[in-house]
């Protein structure tokens, strides 16, 4: 077996759109540059392929568009794997006007020429960084740990300790070159609504505290993750204090664990169909805001508590986004999710093409979502029985995030 990876430059142009907050957020000049980092893998003939990149998200249009792009490396899209870090001081990484999602991905503004020739820019650098690693195979062992999530994030409703667990790979190739790969789940919202400097957040720092001569971050079963509750400000300077919290457990972890030879890599690639969310008339949901917002705006003026006013609040909140899929998702009559599962070095992953919470993570599988596709927030019931905002954003009804995590067990037990 042998492995090669590269990085490339997709820092956006001044005036690119950020994503991750509501409204329009045109970008200054960049804090950090934006990567695409990919590995190549080849045994046995075969190539795989991993591309991380620093975006908000890579959706399916996207997926499919990269694996066109490196099929004459011999890596199919069976054998592809596209991840973006989740980083809401970054473009949105979707390709407007393709895919079955494009409408409901793409809803927050519209996109422009400009933005189209950025993601077409995107591909291109992932592209040339697959063919550089691709063309710098070399034989390499392998070691890995494994730990608690690194405490940067917690549960994003309650501050509670999050979910989850730290997965580490590193590979050290024979020339000597080292490979660092961890895998954790937290939403990179450090920085705040108001930044309009691209960054890659708290995941920026962790490459130069490794010693190692590339780090990919691949983020977990994130959807009930964030930093909402443990950063001290939305600065840089509290980034790069995260940053050093992360390095400090990935390295904790491989801590006196020696290299081995790498195990055969082994995996599935499969479609997974779940049932979209129920969508209602237009004109239905139109009058459903309409009275929530009324609802909302009376108990603000006979002076309702606290309490009762965000709980009111969070109906608007519901009401706008059920429009908003009443626009956009009236001819959806199923959702097909691409899912991968693959063991490598003796550790066990899947991929999964959205925002996962970590109370589904299947056990004795380490998560790597935001990968293959963005199909928005995958919760499980009860948070659809709290009518916590991710579920009320999701675009898969209720109860099937339980069915994709019942199906991934069934395709596992294939694999082995």
């Amino acid at each position: 077996m042998k492995i090669g990876f590269s990085k490339s430059d997709i820092t956006p142009p001044v005036g690119t759109p950020l994503g991750g907050y509501a409204g329009y957020r045109p970008c200054g000049t960049a804090h950090d540059p934006l990567h695409c980092k990919a590995v190549v893998l080849e045994q046995a003939g075969e190539r795989y392929a991993l591309v991380a990149l620093d975006l908000l998200c890579a959706d399916e249009a996207l997926y499919l568009r990269l694996a066109d792009a490196v099929a004459d490396l011999g890596i199919t899209k069976e054998r592809l794997i596209v991840s973006a870090i989740h980083s809401h001081a970054a473009p949105q990484g979707v390709i407007p006007g393709e895919g079955a999602l494009a409408s409901v991905n793409c809803n927050d503004y519209e996109y422009t020429p400009e933005f189209r020739a950025y993601m077409d820019h995107v591909i291109s650098q992932a592209q040339a960084a697959c063919r550089a690693a691709a063309q710098n195979l070399e034989p390499f062992q392998v070691r890995t740990g494994k730990g608690p999530t690194p405490p940067v994030g917690s549960e994003r409703h309650t501050g509670d300790v999050p979910g989850g667990d730290l997965t580490v790979i590193q590979c050290r190739t024979e020339s000597g070159k080292l490979l660092t790969i961890s895998n954790f789940p937290c939403h990179p919202t450090v920085l705040g609504p108001d930044n309009t400097l691209p960054s890659a957040d708290f995941t920026a720092g962790i490459e130069g505290l490794l010693g190692s001569d590339m780090a990919v971050f691949l983020n977990g079963a994130a959807g009930d993750i964030s930093t909402r509750f443990t950063r001290r400000e939305p600065t840089f300077a509290e980034c790069a204090r995260m940053a050093g919290i992360a390095a400090e457990h990935i390295l904790a972890s491989l801590r006196d664990v020696p290299f081995v030879q790498p195990e055969p890599l082994r995996g599935i690639h499969a479609t997974v169909t779940l049932k979209p969310r129920p969508i209602e008339p237009l004109d239905t949901a139109q009058a459903a805001l309409a009275a929530r917002t009324a609802q909302w705006e009376a108990a603000q003026a006979a002076g309702a508590d606290a309490t009762e006013l965000r709980l009111l609040k969070t109906y608007v909140e519901g009401a706008w986004v059920n429009l908003e899929f009443a626009k956009t998702m009236a001819g959806i009559r199923q959702l097909d999710l691409p899912v991968t599962l693959f063991r490598f070095a003796g550790l066990e992953f899947v991929t999964i093409p959205g925002e996962l919470f970590s109370t589904l993570q299947p056990e004795g599988l380490s998560v790597i979502a935001y990968t293959n596709g963005y199909f928005r927030y995958i919760c499980p019931e009860e948070a659809y029985a709290a009518n916590l905002y991710e579920a009320m954003a999701a675009i898969v009804a209720r109860g099937e995030g339980e069915q994709l995590i019942r199906q991934i067990q069934n395709l596992r037990t294939t694999m082995k």
